[in-house]
């Protein structure tokens, strides 16, 4: 066989070099003669490939994970901490909505001054500056979104600070009562919340929006109903 052949001067077959060569460099031989031992560096690597060094486990998961639903990530969110920590954020968002008021009221007067052809429009215009200038209709609409998203933000934050409020002054005073040897008692949802009803219509009458705040909810509460109400194309069908 040619394994067991003895060449002259001690010469080593090229094949048995090849086999040395390929166990040293820690590459699998051929399955077929005709196949490259390595492969070429002429074809595209995988995006999806195991980093050198590394080895891939057999039971890895190979779809894609969002971190912010891991098993550390996970827990309870205290909105009161967040609200305080972050409260720089709706400071600044009080101020953009100052600022979106006095654009559309100096927009809303140059735009009236404008229409009206006042003599004194230019005058005012020059002594307000840029700011004065007339809007287009488009700009006009898209401050007036963005007023409104804002107002609903801070509404909505000023909402919860006012609940949380309560539910703390309730907690202080169930404190104190237990510290006075009484009875501890912890109040429903439903009477938190006539609570806070009762001292928002305070509110509201104190600053004297009690009026428009009721006949909006009036409007709301039609207009709810006169979606209730069935249609024509409800007999016709």
């Amino acid at each position: 066989s040619r394994t067991g052949a003895s060449f002259p001067g001690g010469l080593v077959p090229f094949f048995e070099v090849s086999r040395a060569l390929l166990s040293a460099m820690e590459i699998q031989p051929r399955a077929n003669k005709n196949r490259p031992a390595q492969q070429s560096t002429k074809r595209a690597v995988s995006t999806l490939r195991v980093a050198p060094g590394l080895s891939a486990s057999a039971g890895a998961d190979k779809s894609g994970r969002d971190p912010r639903f891991d098993a550390v990530s996970k827990g309870a969110v205290d909105e009161h901490a967040w609200r305080q920590k972050y409260g720089f954020v709706f400071d600044k968002q009080r101020e953009e909505v100052r600022q979106l008021k006095s654009t559309l009221a100096s927009a809303k007067a140059a735009a009236k001054a404008q229409h009206a052809g006042a003599p004194g429009a230019k005058r005012k215009r020059r002594k307000r500056g840029a700011s004065a200038a007339a809007l287009p209709p488009h700009e006009v609409e898209a401050l007036k979104l963005e007023l409104s998203r804002k107002s609903n933000q801070l509404m909505a934050h000023d909402q919860a600070a006012e609940r949380q409020r309560l539910k703390s002054a309730v907690r202080k005073k169930e404190v104190v009562a237990v510290a006075a040897g009484k009875r501890p008692y912890y109040k429903k949802a439903r009477e938190i919340r006539e609570e806070q009803l009762t001292e928002q219509f305070q509110q509201l009458e104190k600053s004297g929006r009690l009026d428009n705040y009721m006949a909006k909810k009036r409007k709301q509460r039609a207009s709810k109903q006169r979606k209730a109400l069935p249609t024509y194309s409800d007999y016709t069908t």
